[in-house]
């Protein structure tokens, strides 16, 4: 019941995570080696010659108190070994209240949460390959931020086929600063209405579909005209458009499927300068080949279109400036070597692969990353 409105569980993202662990009180703890063809995703003319070495150490924390309340807590770092510029560091907090009530013979759920998000990345110009820069000077921590969520969601459960919800979430996103005179400030505040519903189709199958509307406005970021010029004394809003629909198949215990969509249409309320579609389409699985062996992958095609942006250089320096579209495949496998008591160790590979497409070519990129490793779970 977790977010389920706004939080789609997708298997994405390179190397991500992945955890067997089903109970309400767990540790998980990874280490990871592997190889990265791109990790700053760069084009052909700029991307490594050869591929560069990682290690990366991860940490998640559950515990749930009385059933209702659960505090999570998670960890990452990721070093290169000859690029200290694709360093990483996340972390993330999370701390939830769940519980159940009725009026008459309605049954009702709530859940009211809160979390916090931090990161910590060099910003590399994929123009050029090199630290950012910005009138000459040092922009690598530009896109460092931290970001504070507060979220209530309200579900109702007429039958054990249907669910419906409503929720409200609440985002500030605070970047580091960084002073430099014409450089925009991207911290923004956000707030998201959500509306949705899941139906169990059958007992081997659920689909679901939400939409909604958000609004994001940014502190102290001028909007632009057509021409790409920043307006005098104006403040930057997007509204967002959100569709999520998909479905969730489990043909036996072995075997879980999810499709998803997913489409979203940015608008500019000054001018359209900035307007934008983003979409997806997503099939992932996770299969038990054993007690000890899991298999899973996902294949996911994306793409980002621009609706009147045109080519101004300084645009670059944009977290939402650049057009792409492509795909990117998954597939990871892990195997249980060990166990004791509530205790698990087990050896993983990950293989990722994205290429992606773009009429400029310095933001074509092809990347590949695939990882070895040993997880620690605590039951």
């Amino acid at each position: 019941m977790r977010k389920r409105l706004i939080c789609l569980p997708v298997i994405a993202g390179l190397c991500s995570s992945y955890t067997l662990a089903t109970d309400n009180n767990s540790i998980n703890a990874t280490a990871t080696y592997g190889a990265d063809t791109n990790p700053h995703k760069l084009s052909e003319l700029l991307k490594p010659d050869e591929e560069v070495y990682f290690v990366k150490g991860e940490i998640n924390l559950k515990h749930k108190f009385f059933d209702k309340l659960h505090i999570e807590a998670n960890a990452f770092k990721t070093q290169y070994e000859d690029d200290p510029r694709a360093d990483e560091f996340n972390a993330s907090a999370n701390i939830d209240f769940q519980d159940l009530f009725k009026i008459g013979e309605s049954q009702f759920s709530y859940q009211l949460s809160a979390d916090y998000f931090t990161k910590d990345k060099t910003y590399v110009d994929r123009r050029t390959g090199f630290v950012g820069l910005f009138e000459g000077a040092s922009i690598a921590d530009r896109y460092d931020f931290n970001q504070l969520d507060y979220f209530a969601e309200l579900m109702y459960l007429p039958t054990s086929y249907f669910e419906y919800g409503v929720s409200y979430k609440k985002s500030d996103r605070i970047y580091e600063v960084v002073e430099i005179p014409g450089l925009s400030n991207l911290d923004n505040a956000n707030q998201t209405f959500t509306l949705g519903f899941e139906y169990k189709a059958s007992d081997l199958g659920r689909i679901f579909m939400n939409g909604s509307f958000t609004q994001r406005e940014y502190i102290d970021r001028r909007a632009k005209d057509l021409e790409g010029v920043n307006i005098v004394d104006s403040d930057l809003v997007f509204n967002y458009s959100t569709l999520n629909m998909g479905y969730i198949y489990r043909p036996n215990e072995e075997t879980n499927w999810r499709y998803t969509y997913h489409y979203e249409e940015r608008r500019d309320t000054t001018s359209g300068y900035y307007n934008a579609t983003n979409g997806y389409l997503s099939i992932s699985a996770v299969h038990k080949i054993s007690q000890y062996q899991h298999l899973r992958a996902e294949v996911k095609y994306s793409k980002f279109t621009l609706v009147n942006l045109i080519d101004v250089e300084q645009e670059i320096l944009e977290e939402d400036s650049y057009e792409e579209q492509g795909i990117s495949v998954m597939l990871g496998y892990e195997w249980i070597i060990a166990t004791l008591f509530t205790t698990n160790i087990a050896l993983y590979v990950e293989l990722e692969h994205a290429n992606f497409d773009n009429l400029d070519p310095l933001y074509k990129f092809e990347r590949s990353r695939a990882g070895a490793g040993i997880r620690w779970s605590a039951f």
